[in-house]
């Protein structure tokens, strides 16, 4: 069976991570002190601690200079599904495949999308962390990033967002999604649910990457179990199905919430309602399902249980395999999952990654939740003067299991100084631009900064915080120095942390809320309404854009808000759950009915041309007015409108005129005896015809 899943929250998103530049000290073996305080954790413990700088670190992302210090301090990585003790899954951008590949640090992954303009390439992979330095710091590697940890972002909706078969434009073909693959990639697939199945008891999932199962020679990118629509239907005949695949979704905890994730996810946008009796927005779509490991970064000890659902590379790998799955049939992937921090430009190896793919071909699109932090208070922006400071006050709850991250991101140009200023107003000292500092207690770090000039992906400048759970409650400032300011803007995001979710004091800035991998260029992210009720108002959780550079995210909105959808380990059952995470799939099946039309007329669309339909049939008031609203986006998504636009697109098929005899066969009647006419000669039969019997 697989690993034990996490607990599932009613409310779900997010997904990738950024870069910074590298310094660490092991301070108890430093002289040079920066400042110390009393450190009082939950055990009511005190020791002075002092933090330190070091720069021996090159450039590199922030996240992966704190995982380099916590090895140095002796604090291992633990093993994963797809990475060893002490090794990080990664992103890179490269100029090289073949230097990339030959270096002995690097386990290959995949290789995202065909290379861009500039030659660069998108992979995979996996290194250990004695020696993320070295692999910087080739020539050819441009970026490199690690991975971030992920985790989960009906009869309304279908009938609200016109989706129900008899709500249909008349003439459309997109007979439910048929011909269409609809990728879902998530946590927790009920395969035996009903929804999922035939007529005839076998499965409608075609294809099922389990990237927590156990590694075999067919294993994609080495690492999990695949599962093909034979070995699925063979387990269905079995008294206990998910013991006979060796894989299934968990029994409800419980205490916890009912049902698994991806089950109900899977049902928004494909089920086709043999068990619940209400059919998803695309019911005769083959469905191909990756179950995202449960990895990300484990440490030794409790925080490795259930803090994490999956990782940033096992993400791009994840839709990677759907489109080689897919082949050249038109492909929708869901994505109802994420993070908060990131640069929110579209610029994380994820997001290009992403776009590659979706520019790389036609008829395919990937619609993404737009996460539930509206009124999570984890945003804040300001402008820092020259020679002035802006303070961030961060509130850390009493009441937390797992370490807090903060990451501020500022224009290029301009040169700030971090000072971290503890709850009992001590200063721990500062951290300059292109430097680093850790402060350790018992030889562990238990907080990390790193300020890292210059992000190859957008050249903007990031700095990192990494508070571990002993640190004390209370509001922590972080303070913005302006050493040499153009702009001065900040925007800076709190990443989320289900064990005890921290926040910016309020007021709260509550722009700016999507989450990190709904950026995009070429992604469909979703923001959630309450189909419910009839001013269909926007749900309280649903993020609002726009992106840090200003691009109008979401696109569009569906129903949200305790939607009714498949239940695991019932047969039949149902549950309601709430989150952008329920809206994404409506617009993915949306997207696959507009796939399923197109390819039944023979046409092909772009990413684009994806995006604008939807756009253009998104139904106004609310949101009021014509413009973009930051969290409806261009308006509630419509699929009868998005199908009839294909439709009015598309070259009227030929149709094959039928001769009044086959009219007539058809009705029943015989043919008509053709009467000949009066004194006119016909030809002789075999004979060549004259030019004169010919004119006639």
């Amino acid at each position: 069976m697989p690993t034990a899943f996490p607990p599932e929250r009613q409310r779900e998103e997010q997904v990738e991570t950024e870069p910074r530049k590298d310094e660490d000290i092991d301070i108890e073996s430093r002289s040079s002190i920066a400042g110390a305080f009393v450190l009082q954790d939950r055990s009511g413990f005190g020791a002075s601690v002092t933090a330190v700088a070091d720069l021996a670190m090159t450039a590199m992302d922030p996240r992966l200079q704190w995982l380099v210090a916590r090895r140095r301090h002796g604090m291992a990585k633990m093993a994963s599904s797809s990475t060893g003790v002490d090794e990080v899954a990664v992103l890179a951008k490269i100029t090289d495949r073949d230097a990339w590949e030959g270096l002995s640090e690097v386990t290959v992954g995949a290789t995202v999308g065909p290379p861009a303009q500039d030659g660069t390439l998108i992979v995979t992979g996996r290194i250990p962390l004695s020696r993320v330095e070295f692999v910087r710091r080739q020539s050819f590697v441009t970026s490199l990033k690690a991975a971030q940890r992920l985790t989960p972002s009906l009869h309304a909706t279908i009938r609200e967002i016109g989706a129900r078969a008899d709500l249909s434009p008349q003439g459309n073909l997109a007979n439910g999604g048929s011909g269409v693959v609809v990728g879902i990639i998530d946590f927790g697939l009920d395969f035996a649910h009903r929804n999922f199945c035939l007529s005839n008891g076998s499965s409608r999932v075609a294809a099922l990457w389990d990237q927590n199962g156990p590694t075999s020679a067919d294993s994609p990118y080495g690492y999990g179990k695949l599962y093909r629509k034979a070995d699925i239907d063979q387990a269905l005949t079995k008294q206990d199905p998910y013991a006979a695949l060796g894989y299934g979704p968990p029994p409800d905890p419980p205490a916890g919430p009912r049902g698994t994730h991806g089950t109900h996810v899977a049902d928004i946008a494909a089920g086709n309602g043999r068990g619940s009796g209400t059919p998803g927005v695309a019911p005769q779509a083959d469905i191909i399902f990756v179950e995202i490991a449960a990895s990300d970064i484990p440490w030794s000890g409790e925080e490795v249980v259930g803090k994490s659902f999956g990782d940033s590379v096992q993400l791009l790998e994840a839709i990677q395999f759907v489109l080689d799955e897919a082949g050249t049939r038109p492909c929708a992937i869901n994505l109802s999952l994420g993070t908060n921090g990131g640069p929110h430009d579209g610029t994380t190896l994820v997001e290009e990654g992403i776009d590659r793919l979706l520019r790389a071909a036609p008829n395919r699109a990937v619609a993404i939740a737009a996460s539930n932090s509206y009124a999570d208070g984890i945003h804040a922006s300001g402008d820092v003067p020259a020679d002035g400071t802006l303070d961030l006050n961060w509130e850390i709850p009493s009441v937390q299991a797992d370490h807090n991250e903060l990451e501020i991101w500022y224009s290029g140009p301009d040169r700030l100084t971090l000072e971290i200023i503890a709850p009992d107003g001590s200063s721990l000292g500062s951290v300059s631009p292109g430097t680093n500092k850790s402060i350790q207690h018992q030889g562990k770090v238990v907080l990390f900064a790193a300020s890292r000039l210059d992000d190859p992906n957008n050249h903007d400048n990031t700095i990192g915080v990494y508070l571990e759970e002993s640190l004390p409650a209370g509001q922590w400032t972080m303070r913005l120095h302006g050493d040499s300011v153009q702009s001065g803007r900040v925007h800076a995001w709190i990443e989320r942390n289900d064990a005890g979710q921290s926040q910016f004091a309020a007021p709260h800035d509550n722009s700016q809320t999507i989450g990190s991998i709904s950026c995009g260029h070429e992604t469909v992210v979703v923001g959630s309404y309450d189909a419910h009720k009839a001013s269909v108002p926007l749900s309280y959780f649903s993020s609002a854009g726009p992106t840090r550079d200003g691009r109008e995210k979401p696109e569009i909105s569906a129903p949200g808000h305790n939607v009714l959808a498949a239940r695991s380990r019932t047969g039949n059952g149902t549950v309601r759950k709430s989150g952008t995470s329920m809206a994404a799939p409506a617009t993915t099946g949306v997207i696959a009915l507009v796939l399923a039309e197109a390819n039944a007329r023979q046409i092909s669309l772009s990413n684009q041309q994806i995006r604008t339909i939807l756009a253009n049939t998104a139904r106004k008031n609310p949101p009021p007015g014509t413009v973009w609203h930051d969290r409806y986006g261009n308006g509630r998504i419509f699929a009868s409108g998005a199908v009839q636009e294909v439709i009015q697109l598309a070259p009227a098929l030929p149709v094959t005129p039928l001769t009044a005899a086959r009219k007539l066969k058809a009705r029943g009647k015989k043919k008509p005896q053709t009467r000949k006419p009066r004194n006119v000669k016909q030809p002789a039969r075999g004979k060549k015809k004259t030019a004169a019997s010919r004119r006639r």
